[in-house]
């Protein structure tokens, strides 16, 4: 069937959609990437507006291919030029591939978006929800309590994915979203990003976050900072931009890597001794913890990872310090002493220049990278153990980068 067979206005979805609820319709078309609509609807009662939403798709935040229903309780994405793939994101039954009858691609050249209208046969989600009586006749709709709507958000375990989640629940900012979101996919798009303006982007993005603030705090009537909904803005609107801006963080901190990397090599390997041997296998965790940071798409989230793996430094070792060594040895004896302030920052220092030496090329190391972006890519300040540990991660990097010595703290 040819979309000349099908006309869009016609059909009783779309009009509900376009009347009932214009003002979804409207903000579907400045920020949806795709809006299905049944052909065939027989349904005697008033459709609720999560059926709608369940119908309206976003690109998904995760998934390069897939897109997310309004409600966000769906996904779908393109099988082929005639059929969809339909997936329930929660407490679902798998797939199902629904055939496409018609396609319609929309340009809105005044709010700058594009957007499909898919055409298909029957709703993409059974609609009935209702009781019948013994002949079969509707008899009254089924009324469900209202779930809460708001995603479960904590800073303890804030990420990109749970960010977004929880600011897409909150539907008294729906308008403030939907403009974040419009903003920031037109700067990933659109803006041109160079090594020495850095810190000029970093300034839009900021704006972005201010705009949004001052915006839902006037949707939900607040007069007071919200720390969820602060730090969730930020991590969603840098975890949003990372793969346009890690690419140059790398390139414009390349140096610093280098440097750090063949100080490191040069000096530092020529200390080692085959005795020492044992500590690379008994400090892997921490290794393992500070490899994730280059899949970390937020500051926040970054700075959470370095208290990891010093969490696990503290916790795991206690330092002694082996006069016949050259540098500081690690042992776990069964009854450990706590690690003072003071031993923190040279033990972080080996453990770096450990890491760094298992590591077979400069490739693999972006230190200096992540600790730029860890400083100039956050917006609110860190809780208080998380900008320690951060400072003693700066405090480490600028000694490997800069000192000229055999880093006297590992022969003190």
């Amino acid at each position: 069937m040819t979309s000349d067979s099908i006309e869009l206005e016609e059909l009783q979805f779309y009009k509900l959609l376009t009347s009932n609820f214009s003002d979804l319709y409207t903000k579907a078309q400045s920020t949806c990437s795709i809006i299905v609509i049944p052909q065939q609807l027989s349904y005697l009662f008033p459709l609720k507006r999560d059926i709608f939403e369940s119908h309206v798709y976003r690109p998904s935040p995760m998934y390069v291919r897939k897109h997310v229903s309004w409600n966000d309780k769906y996904e779908i994405e393109f099988d082929n030029n005639r059929t969809i793939r339909f997936f329930y994101k929660k407490d679902g039954v798998g797939e199902k591939r629904i055939k496409v009858l018609s396609q319609e691609d929309v340009r809105d050249t005044i709010r700058k978006s594009a957007y499909s209208i898919l055409i298909i046969e029957q709703p993409l989600i059974d609609i009935t929800g209702i009781d019948t009586t013994i002949n079969g006749s509707p008899s009254r709709q089924i009324i469900r309590p209202m779930k809460q709507t708001e995603h479960l958000f904590t800073q303890s375990t804030a990420s990109y994915e749970s960010s977004f989640m929880y600011l897409d629940s909150i539907r008294q900012i729906e308008p403030a979203f939907a403009r974040l979101h419009k903003a920031l996919f037109l700067f990933t798009e659109k803006y041109v990003l160079l090594p020495k303006f850095i810190e000029d982007a970093i300034d839009k993005l900021r704006q972005f976050r201010f705009d949004f603030l001052q915006e839902s705090y006037q949707l939900l009537n607040k007069n007071y900072e919200d720390r969820n909904l602060e730090l969730a803005s930020e991590i969603y609107i840098t975890g949003y931009t990372y793969t346009k801006f890690w690419p140059t963080i790398v390139q414009y901190n390349e140096d610093k890597d280098k440097i750090l990397f063949k100080n490191i090599q040069t000096k530092y390997k020529r200390q080692r001794t085959e005795s020492n041997n044992f500590e690379m296998n008994a400090n892997q965790n921490f290794f393992n913890e500070l490899k994730k940071l280059d899949d970390l798409k937020s500051s926040y989230e970054k700075a959470k990872c370095l208290n990891s793996a010093i969490h696990i430094m503290i916790t795991q070792k206690s330092m002694i310090l082996d006069s016949k060594k050259s540098s500081v040895a690690y042992h776990s004896p069964s009854k450990s002493t706590a690690m003072s302030a003071d031993e923190t920052l040279p033990a972080f220092m080996d453990l770096i220049c450990q890491f760094i030496l298992t590591s077979d090329t400069i490739c693999s190391i972006h230190l200096a990278a992540h600790e730029y972006y860890i400083e100039k890519f956050r917006f609110i300040s860190l809780p208080s153990d998380m900008d320690y540990d951060f400072t003693t991660y700066r405090g480490a990097i600028e000694y490997l980068t800069n000192s000229s010595s055999s880093f006297s703290f590992l022969n003190s």
